[in-house]
């Protein structure tokens, strides 16, 4: 029974994002079609359904069991559009395989050393967990969601009845942990710490990587010097408990470690793609689908993601002369707005 139960996690984790990216990934061009974009889409696309799935379930008081039936129920059926409109994807990644062929030597051996340092880190989180003083917060409403089958109505603290939660609402990170224990069957804290921890490290890995292959798109030989570079940074960027490389490193289950780790970053590799002279449907995807997770992750998005996307707008429309293209741009936050207007009358 337990072989069953960290098999169903484990498939939450990693096939079923994977699956999901073919959808986004199928509408981009040929530098994006590689794993780890699909990888990278597929937990977006996750987020993104899950955050317009829960927020109006939460803000109804529902109970947390029909939000299961239902977001698993979409899941499966997106899943199964995404495995067939990606059938064609799968050329795509036997010819990324191909090319590891061609590498030269020494790059081959960067991206060894490359690799054994991430999973080093993701050795590292797992076998020195580190209880961050949040845990108190996010570990406790996943239990406390799964357990008394409510979300957001109870004290984190104590376990009593409460009012709706309404600053936390809107993000329910801790509640999407628990849809995975209640799947699962494996507690919230060890969902967390000994699953999410190193899968979301690799995740943001994989972000980062796709942001090296923008940048570095015509010096293929300098990515894995790159990528050793900035993995090295998030190994010794410890600094104080703010930083981005610490909430990585220590609390990536958590929706400021999700923010700081990943969406930010994503956020600035859609912006890279959309700066170019022809953008694909599926950055647009992409696009929309970060700027939802940043929601889901934290409610200072509500602030922070129409911020740096109206900035974005100016500049990019200023640079491609086009006013219609920044306007489409700013529009893709539009959801955030409307879910910022939300918190406002809720709260």
């Amino acid at each position: 029974m337990e072989i069953v139960r960290w098999g169903v996690l484990l498939a939450l984790v990693l096939p079923v994002p994977f699956f999901l990216g073919f959808i986004p990934v199928k509408h981009m061009n040929r530098l994006q079609k590689t794993p780890a974009m699909t990888y990278v889409c597929g937990w977006f696309v996750s987020f993104f359904l899950f955050e317009l799935t829960a927020v109006p379930f939460i803000l109804l008081e529902q109970r947390f069991t029909v939000l299961v039936c239902v977001y698993t129920c979409i899941t499966a059926v997106v899943l199964v559009v995404s495995l067939w409109q990606g059938r064609q994807l799968w050329r795509f990644y036997l010819e990324e395989l191909r090319g590891i062929r061609e590498m030269p030597r020494h790059v081959k051996l960067g991206w060894i050393v490359f690799f054994l340092i991430v999973l080093f880190q993701m050795a590292y989180a797992i076998l020195y967990e580190y209880y961050d003083g949040d845990d108190s917060y996010y570990i406790a409403t996943a239990v406390l969601t799964d357990r008394f089958d409510t979300m957001y109505l109870r004290d984190t603290y104590t376990g009593y009845i409460y009012p709706l939660d309404a600053r936390h609402a809107f993000s329910p990170t801790p509640i999407y942990q628990a849809w995975m224990t209640r799947l699962s069957g494996i507690a919230p804290a060890i969902v967390a710490h000994s699953v999410l921890a190193p899968v979301w490290l690799m995740f943001m890995y994989c972000i980062y990587g796709q942001i090296c292959s923008r940048l570095l798109w015509n010096r293929k030989n300098y990515k894995p010097v790159f990528m050793i570079l900035i993995a090295v940074w998030f190994m010794y960027g410890n600094i104080s408990l703010y930083t981005t490389e610490t909430f990585a490193m220590t609390r990536t289950w958590q929706g400021k470690g999700l923010m700081a780790g990943m969406v930010i970053p994503a956020l600035f590799l859609c912006l890279i793609y959309l700066a170019q002279e022809s953008v694909s449907q599926g950055m647009w995807m992409l696009f929309i689908c970060v700027c939802m997770a940043a929601v889901f992750a934290t409610s200072i998005s509500f602030m922070v993601i129409p911020t740096i996307t109206g900035i974005a707008a100016v500049i990019l429309g200023i640079k491609k002369k086009s006013v219609k293209f920044a306007a489409e741009l700013f529009l893709c936050c539009t959801p955030c707005l409307l879910l910022a207007v939300c918190f406002m009358i809720v709260k």
